[in-house]
């Protein structure tokens, strides 16, 4: 068998080798790669960009081949051919073709890809094209990963039809070090300070993984404010250095007094009504710009503090929302001489939720993208829940006294407000897999919420999400993740799905995988709104939830003795540790309910060394970093 290419883009290339790779582990028999110049030259496999020469076949028509996604797998004589609108496509069309030969991808890395044998290389019986329902589908670095899990994170991306890596900070070392550092686990022997140049080359091999991949490269967020000022701008440390009269000057004046917010850098907002602070801002962005072509997305925020806007007399003329305006249509334009094909993404959140009241957005240039970041929503309901909140008339808040929407018809309503001043081309940065897995009872009832927001957002002419997550919450595993990617590209997960999935990842003890999480699922109850689980259920419910946990012991362990394979082996460990998790935090729980403080306090010690005596078993699926601020937080309310 071979594989031919039409295409010289590492995409294609990549799919190339990946069909290789997989056929011969999957039949058997030896794939050979080879060039070639039409279809049909000789019988094989073409994959290719649906422009290439001599291709013979046509990918979807979608709005913008450079940015939408799309392809076609059609047999064409003895031949098949795989073709995609883009290189990345391509490579998606090559997972595809192998995902109905049976293989699955069940969670980042080696040991969650499945690869069934097969009698044969089918070629002949497909025609079928499919094109992507979001243009925006990716996630974004957060927690503390090494560069092996977002190495994983990329390279699963296009397996589930996801399209997007966003690289925070013009550096991503505040992530990085978290885990090379690994402050939160003394038991871990290998520690090292990254300095600001390894952090930089972890960047910049992972900037290599993705464009290998023709995946959308987006960088930065916040911390330009921090830039302009000549400050420390790659993470929210405090900084206790002396800041000159000029400096000083260009910092947002606050309750009289112009200084750092908590002392954070990148939490402090500019004087926007002084030219020399916008024009500092915008040539440290456009500075950037030129020196990163690579950048397909460049986002341009402002502070990650709220109520912290200039209350000066100039400023004060006009509204947050409006300076940011102001900044982003000059930026609009001179971008355009500096990187012509890079586009900018702005937010509405935090005290920017609500639109300008006098400026309007220059859309004329093409690169601005808009992106909704309700960071403060419920995730005990869907977006548009009918039941989280009242139907009401919002009222503008004056500078510096906004209150987050926490009701999620009040977070819809201002996604709504934008709508008359916004690019159509728009995302959500929403926060699914952050911390809110950690709430919601260790989020058994994620994939249920993040099939109605992906819907709730497609319905309010949001086209996607960039999802500000940790790369490590596959904990008890993957299916919630997948949910979301397959939401994304539009296809609903079934029952069917949902049962292959599990008989992938637990074998021949799928149904009992299953019987544990759906069981945990109806006892614990939905979501509850705004409010952490652990603290809102009632006395009754985390008995039953402690109960049913430890009687499902014996199962559990009877499900793992009959796993097969690094996969089943991996999803079984993971189950169980996750049912031992829970018991820690119900006992806890229920300590702290009966003022035995001190019990409590016993458990959440001996859930944090669980937790730290077996991050080498878990670390690819769950981020400890973010799970000991959890317990921490946790044992912190004991008192």
């Amino acid at each position: 068998m071979r594989v031919f290419v039409l295409d010289p883009s590492p995409a294609v290339a990549l799919a190339a080798e990946e069909l290789a790779r997989c056929l011969e582990a999957m039949s058997g028999v030896p794939v050979k790669i080879a060039r070639a110049s039409r279809v049909g030259s000789a019988v094989g496999i073409y994959v290719a960009t649906g422009k290439a020469k001599g291709v013979a076949v046509a990918p979807p028509e979608v709005e913008d081949p450079e940015w939408d996604d799309g392809w076609t797998i059609q047999s064409v004589g003895q031949s098949l051919v795989l073709a995609g609108v883009n290189p990345r496509s391509t490579l998606m069309a090559c997972y595809e073709y192998l995902r109905r030969l049976g293989a699955e991808w069940l969670w980042p890395g080696a040991d969650g890809e499945c690869l069934p044998r097969i009698d044969e290389i089918p070629l002949s019986g497909f025609d079928v094209s499919e094109k992507a329902a979001s243009r925006h589908r990716g996630v974004c670095i957060e927690g503390a990963p090494a560069l092996e899990h977002v190495f994983d994170m990329v390279e699963w991306l296009p397996r589930v039809g996801m399209n997007a890596y966003f690289l925070q900070f013009q550096v991503s070392g505040y992530f990085w070090r978290q885990w090379y550092r690994h402050d939160s686990n003394p038991t871990w022997s290998e520690r090292r300070n990254l300095t600001d140049a390894e952090c930089a080359e972890l960047d910049e091999a992972v900037v290599k993984a993705i464009k290998q991949r023709g995946l959308v490269l987006h960088r930065v967020g916040h911390g330009w404010t921090a830039a302009a000022l000549g400050l420390p701008c790659n993470g929210w440390d405090t900084y206790d250095g002396e800041l000159s009269e000029e400096t000083q000057e260009l910092i947002a004046e606050v309750g009289g007094c112009r200084a750092l917010w908590d002392g954070v850098p990148i939490n402090t907002e500019l004087c926007y009504s002084r030219e020399d602070a916008r024009r500092r801002l915008i040539e440290e962005i456009l500075e950037y710009a030129s020196r990163h072509p690579e950048v397909d997305v460049l986002h341009v925020w402002l502070s990650d503090a709220v109520n912290n806007h200039c209350e000066c007399a100039e400023c004060s003329r006009q509204e947050p929302s409006d300076w940011y305006v102001t900044v982003l249509n000059e930026l609009s334009r001179r971008l355009r001489d500096v990187a012509p094909k890079m586009k900018l993404a702005f937010l509405a959140y935090l005290d920017t939720l609500w639109p300008p009241r006098h400026s309007k957005l220059d859309l004329s240039y093409g690169n601005l993208v808009y992106m909704f970041a309700p960071i403060s929503r419920c995730y005990g309901h869907n977006l548009c829940h009918v039941d989280c909140g009242t139907v009401r008339r919002l009222e503008r808040p004056r500078v510096n006294q906004m209150v987050m929407p926490s009701d999620n018809l009040d977070n819809q309503k201002l996604l709504s407000l934008w709508d008359s001043i916004r690019p159509r081309d728009c995302f959500a940065y929403d926060y699914h897999f952050m911390t809110v897995w950690l709430e919601d009872a260790l989020a058994v009832n994620m994939p249920e919420l993040v099939v109605a927001d992906v819907a709730d957002y497609r319905a309010e002419g949001v086209s996607g999400i960039v999802n500000c997550c940790t790369q490590r919450a596959f904990y008890p595993n993957g299916w919630a993740y997948t949910v979301m990617a397959r939401s994304l590209w539009g296809r609903l997960a079934g029952p069917d799905d949902k049962n292959l999935y599990f008989a992938l990842a637990y074998g021949e003890g799928a149904p009992i995988a299953l019987d544990f999480l759906e069981g945990l699922n109806k006892i614990s109850g939905p979501p509850v709104h705004r409010l952490s689980w652990w603290n809102a259920a009632d006395e009754a419910m985390i008995a039953g939830v402690l109960a049913f946990v430890m009687d499902q012991r014996a199962r559990l362990e009877a499900g793992r003795g009959r796993a097969k394979g690094n996969a089943q082996t991996r999803s079984w460990q993971l189950i169980l540790h996750y049912r031992q998790l829970l018991e820690f935090l119900c006992r806890a729980t229920i300590h702290r309910r009966a003022d035995r403080m001190e019990e409590a306090k016993v458990e959440l010690r001996l859930a944090e060394r669980f937790v730290q005596t077996t991050e080498r078993d878990t670390a690819p699926a769950l981020d400890t970093f973010l799970i000991m601020q959890f317990l921490t937080n946790f044992r912190e309310q004991l008192g």
